[in-house]
């Protein structure tokens, strides 16, 4: 253990228990914030007192590994964060990173299925216990621009057919309840039923065969399995059914900030990157404006 290790386990602890990042996250900034403390190590640097140039010089060495423009500002953004943390906790007086710039990165449209893929998608003739659970997935993450990781960890509690609403728990463990539409509505009550014949002891929502909490890796193959069997000529990702609601919704409606807060987007220039396209104004509320409402 190095003289830095306590810093920067105090600001993983900080991410953890009080911003409430995930786990991901937090290995993320683990493993960015260990290559820089071997970086100062090495060239026996202060972590508290290292000034811009030798910021600027850790950056020009990581770049010459070849890492990606995107790479880089991660480690950035990551940095930015962990010296914010010691100015706010009084264990510094100013930041080094006042300053500092990385590489641009350009922001790419969302891939999105057209209206009429997601009808070819959501056509699903098939009665199999299979087929109908993921009819009802490929529905309801349509339906409520779900993320991956918010449909797999839904409950039965978490879905209130009589109100068609749903309750998720997004980034930062924050929840958010969101309406589903009719065709969501009605495949997942033929969903509902067909579960219940499985008697199955998880209280998850979609189970796989042996009645045990469907996972991220197994939505993903079935939604593979789907595009290619509807012969849909396209790659997409959980994600291109959540892009594709947000995308219609804004499309129809214009409203960004009714967007952004169905999408749980805690910044809305996050959100912003829909607008790049045009778009018609029509002011509609969700029951109005998905197109499968």
């Amino acid at each position: 253990m190095n003289s830095y290790d306590k810093y920067i386990d105090e600001f993983l602890r900080y991410l953890q228990f009080e911003k409430l990042y995930t786990r991901d996250t937090l290995i993320n900034y683990k493993t960015d914030l260990k290559q820089y403390s071997d970086y100062l190590s090495t060239a026996k640097l202060s972590l508290l007192n290292i000034n811009k140039k030798y910021i600027e010089k850790y950056f020009i060495n990581i770049h010459s590994l070849g890492l990606s423009p995107t790479s880089l500002a991660r480690k950035a953004s990551t940095l930015r964060s962990f010296y914010i943390y010691l100015l706010k906790t009084s264990q510094i007086k100013s930041t080094p990173m006042s300053g500092i710039k990385t590489p641009k990165l350009s922001k790419k449209l969302p891939n999105i299925l057209s209206i009429s893929d997601i009808d070819i998608l959501c056509d699903i003739k098939e009665l199999t216990l299979a087929a109908i659970r993921d009819k009802a997935i490929i529905e309801l993450m349509y339906s409520s621009a779900l993320r991956l990781s918010e449909l797999s960890q839904l409950d039965l509690d978490s879905i209130d057919i009589t109100a068609s609403y749903v309750k998720v728990i997004g980034k930062g463990q924050k929840e958010r309840i969101l309406p589903f539409g009719a065709k969501a509505l009605d495949a997942l009550n033929i969903w509902l039923v067909k579960r219940t014949e499985k008697n199955p002891i998880s209280n998850a929502l979609f189970i796989n065969k042996f009645g045990d909490r469907l996972s991220n890796r197994s939505i993903q193959n079935r939604i593979n399995f789907w595009v290619k069997k509807q012969g849909l000529n396209c790659k997409i990702s959980p994600h291109t059914l959540r892009h594709s609601c947000a995308t219609h919704l804004l499309e129809a409606s214009g409203d960004l900030r009714a967007v952004q807060e169905f999408l749980g987007h805690e910044d809305i220039s996050t959100t912003q990157i829909y607008t790049n396209m045009d778009f018609e104004h029509l002011n509609k509320v969700y029951k109005n404006s998905h197109p499968r409402a």
